[in-house]
């Protein structure tokens, strides 16, 4: 199981919120947490809100240990230790260490071997900006319940030395666990120090942060809140060599105080490497070292979040309003963006100008993939006459032109696509929803040769298929859209690429269903890896 990235991706286009919202409007995190924690079986779900000058924590669900301030119980952050490996990056840089251009090549030196000139000639700009092009976790990790405890210095090594990518950096963004590990692994090296020493020394300790930690003492320990996924208590995770990618634990309370120092780093010990951490360092500007940066209800906001086998979490830092919002979960069921969600007030669609629909000619301009983030893309396809977006892990949704020009809205939710130029050639495009703009880059990849087809045309493909005994394939259909589901899997899209042949979206798969003489459908086959398997379909 993978360390996972969690961020607004997962709600956005998913529910209908205001389009705008001023911060003094939002509800307090406390609140909404109630609502999202009564679905959770286990666990419980601990909020930190700073608003000006005033502090104030909650709990909803069922904490543990018992007999402990909420702000004080210990959880796993998750990829918001990425944020502190940035930070000790920024430090490394303007002490001289390092520089943003230094390659692996000239930080590993002689001793680490590469195969592959471009993974040698990574930058650790890249790694701090997820454009490295290395995958998002190694090959060969274990899969088991704590999969990153057996990934130490030998091995990480011997992976550099066999990895191989497609192309050179920089890449697109795409977020990668592994990428972070090196970085923090870098650090470890550059100053001889573990990761973790590094954190206390450098960061933890200057800012006063004394329960944010990756070992326990004997105090942290006891106020650890035991993981769970859904119903199930799992066991909590640990790291070796790549640590700087998810180790860290800490409190809402710490959390806090490491948000007022992003808030305001000229009142602390850290401010130029912090304001280094915060500055853009991508080229549409939405990330810093590590750090996400986008807008929310007209103002910057940096966050990131996280995930690890049994908790969830969120940092959000907005310098405008002077607002810092914390949420942490003890089980993995539920993402922590659902509660900042949560304290948005639900409100009715805002009412969009529809305007006259664009040439087929202009749509065609507007076609394509659209990286959004290092998590997710657009694909914007145009089909009789019309636009149609889908964002990563949803369906296809059509567009609505508005009078401003590149300017499309959904109907389907209250949300907004901005398309954008250089020179006259579309570069980009900006998702409005729920207060926040956020902006994705148009890539070289043309789109995709889907055939969007209404729920009738697609009904006859429902069913289940055998694949190996105990191993179904499950085929319903959604939102004019066909998914498909193998047995102990999540269901995922299908785009009909030809003649009872669909692209599975997300994956590198595909799917050909069989027919008979009557022109019943009996058999599919899946098509992955390079390997075809058939199943036929049951009665």
């Amino acid at each position: 199981m993978p360390l996972l990235p969690r961020t607004f991706l997962t709600a956005i286009l998913a529910a209908c919120f205001s389009t705008s919202v001023l911060a003094a409007e939002l509800s307090p995190l406390a609140e909404a947490a109630k609502a999202v924690a009564s679905k959770l079986p286990a666990g419980a779900i601990v909020t930190g809100e700073r608003i000006g000058d005033v502090v104030s924590y909650g709990s909803a669900g069922h904490l543990e240990p018992g007999g402990i301030p909420p702000e004080k119980v210990v959880f796993e952050i998750g990829s918001i230790s990425k944020v502190f490996t940035g930070l000790l990056l920024a430090q490394a840089v303007l002490e001289g260490r390092l520089k943003v251009d230094t390659t692996l090549k000239e930080v590993l030196g002689d001793k680490q071997a590469f195969a592959d000139p471009a993974v040698a000639a990574i930058t650790l700009q890249q790694l701090a900006t997820h454009t490295s092009g290395l995958p998002r976790v190694p090959e060969g990790l274990d899969d088991g319940d704590n999969p990153y405890a057996g990934f130490g210095r030998e091995k990480l090594s011997k992976y550099l030395a066999d990895l191989k990518l497609e192309g050179r950096p920089p890449f697109d963004a795409s977020y990668s666990n592994l990428g972070f590990g090196i970085l923090g692994e870098v650090l470890s090296r550059t100053y001889d120090k573990p990761w973790d020493e590094l954190v206390h020394e450098r960061i933890t300790g200057p800012l006063g942060m004394q329960d944010t930690a990756v070992r326990l003492s004997e105090d942290l320990a006891r106020r650890f809140a035991p993981a769970y996924s859904k119903g199930k208590a799992v066991k909590p995770w640990t790291f070796a060599a790549l640590a700087g990618a998810g180790a860290l634990r800490s409190t809402a309370a710490d959390m806090i105080t490491f948000g007022d120092a992003l808030l305001a780093p000229e009142k602390t010990p850290l401010k130029d490497a912090i304001q280094l951490l915060l500055r853009p360092h991508n080229r549409d500007g939405t990330m810093g070292f590590a750090i996400g940066i986008s807008k929310l209800d007209g103002e910057t906001l940096y966050e990131h979040s996280g995930g690890t086998g049994g908790y969830r979490s969120i940092l959000q830092v907005m310098p405008a309003s002077r607002r810092v919002r914390v949420v942490l979960i003890n089980n993995d069921m539920t993402d922590a963006s659902l509660v900042v969600l949560a304290s948005r007030p639900k409100e009715a669609k805002a009412a969009f100008k529809e305007g006259k629909a664009p040439a087929d000619a202009q749509l065609g301009e507007l076609t394509g993939v659209y990286k959004l983030g290092t998590d997710a893309q657009f694909t914007v396809l145009s089909q009789d006459h019309q636009l149609h977006a889908r964002l990563t892990g949803q369906t296809f949704l059509p567009l609505f032109a508005e009078e401003q020009a590149d300017r499309f809205f959904y109907k389907a939710v209250a949300a907004e696509l901005q398309f954008t130029r250089e020179s006259g050639k579309v570069a980009g495009l900006t998702l409005f929803q729920n207060g926040r703009e956020l902006k994705a880059v148009k890539t070289a990849d043309p789109a995709p040769a889907y055939h969007l087809q209404p729920a009738a045309r697609l009904k006859p493909y429902e069913g289940s298929y055998q694949m190996a005994p105990g191993l179904i394939l499950t085929m319903k259909v959604r939102d004019n859209t066909l998914f498909g589901q193998l047995t102990g899997q999540p269901f995922l899209a299908g785009y009909e690429t030809a003649p009872d042949c669909f692209e599975v979206a997300d994956v590198k798969a595909s799917l050909h269903f069989e027919r008979d003489a009557a022109g019943a459908i009996i058999a599919v086959t899946l098509h992955q890896n390079g390997q075809d398997t058939r199943a036929v379909r049951q009665k």
